[in-house]
């Protein structure tokens, strides 16, 4: 049994639709004028009607600019598809499209997993710094290697990087006559 169109109780306004995956009515008109979705039909009152292909296309559409698709993209993408001359060659888009995005998503996670474990080493890092008393200046906090040791992680050597400003004594330990 194949798929069936939207039935008739699937008829949604456009600002129901809207609501149904958080966009606005503005940016459905606009992906209307772009032939991403085409209402179902009009209400007696002339108001655009969708059924549940329409929200089906747009939460695709959706997960595709999540993964950096741009309106344009997608419409060409679905345009090349439509001028496909068979179903293997209309999917072979498909899959070249996403194998390209699979790439790229790989490396983008390569990349996050690389700022997290940076701001996990941060943390660990600043945990040794609990009971400073020192000024929160970058030049004391490099006065301070020492103490905690010099393994600066690149999410905390950016703090300690600027040339030291010159303050009378802007390292001594606060409530402390003696220098360190």
């Amino acid at each position: 049994m194949g798929r069936s169109s939207d039935s008739d109780d699937s008829r949604m306004t456009i600002g129901q639709l809207a609501r149904a995956v958080g966009k606005t009515p503005r940016a459905l008109r606009l992906y209307e004028q772009k032939g991403l979705i085409v209402p179902r039909d009009r209400s007696p009152g002339g108001f655009r009607l969708y059924g549940d292909s329409a929200l089906t296309r747009l939460r695709w559409i959706l997960k595709l600019s999540e993964l950096g698709l741009s309106l344009d993209d997608i419409q060409s993408l679905l345009d090349e598809i439509g001028a496909a001359v068979n179903g293997d060659r209309a999917m072979s888009v498909l899959r070249s499209e996403y194998r390209t995005r699979l790439v790229e998503l790989d490396a983008q996670i390569r990349r996050l997993e690389a700022l997290k474990q940076g701001l996990q080493a941060g943390l660990k890092y600043m945990e040794r710094c609990h009971g400073c008393q020192r000024s929160p200046l970058p030049e004391c906090c490099r006065g301070c290697i020492a103490e905690v040791g010099d393994d600066f992680p690149e999410m905390v050597a950016g703090l300690t990087a600027q040339a030291p400003i010159n303050r009378d004594d802007p390292c001594r330990r606060i409530g402390s006559d003696r220098d360190d």
